[in-house]
């Protein structure tokens, strides 16, 4: 018996090492296989990937959020666009509004840079801190 568990414990040990799966042992009338989880490697492949992912990420991307609850409007009464993505902004300049019971609340970018991404529809429901849009801040 202590030299099935050796045995044993040696196939387990070359499963390991070479980062096999699966491995099958015959011997006369003993037969072993000896099937490795791979769920747990698999998640923690992906938990690396999600944190090098992370680390990637551009720090000059910066979020513009919502600071009322309404409805978020970047195209004014005309129909016309107020930003788009790719547009060059202005520290101060006005992106859009937010209409809370038929009140319009301007939102005024903190910062210059190129709008990467608008992530509301035009007249999509919003709330606070909720993000609007992505800006690709200038720096100097």
């Amino acid at each position: 018996m202590d030299k099935d568990r050796d045995l044993i414990d040696d196939l387990i040990k070359i499963l390991s090492e070479n980062g096999l799966s699966e491995i099958k042992f015959e011997e006369n009338e003993f037969k072993l296989k000896i099937k490795k989880d791979l769920t747990e490697e698999i998640a923690e492949k992906i938990s690396e990937t999600e944190v090098v992912e992370e680390i990637k990420e551009d720090v000059n991307i910066k979020d513009i959020k919502s600071a009322n609850i309404g409805k978020f409007y970047f195209y004014d009464k005309d129909g016309k666009a107020i930003i788009s993505i790719g547009q060059n902004i202005k520290a101060g300049q006005t992106i859009g509004y937010i209409s809370t019971v038929g009140i319009k609340t301007p939102i005024k970018s903190k910062i210059a840079g190129t709008i990467e991404d608008i992530l509301l529809k035009n007249g999509e429901a919003t709330d606070y801190g909720k993000i609007l849009i992505r800006v690709r801040q200038i720096t100097d």
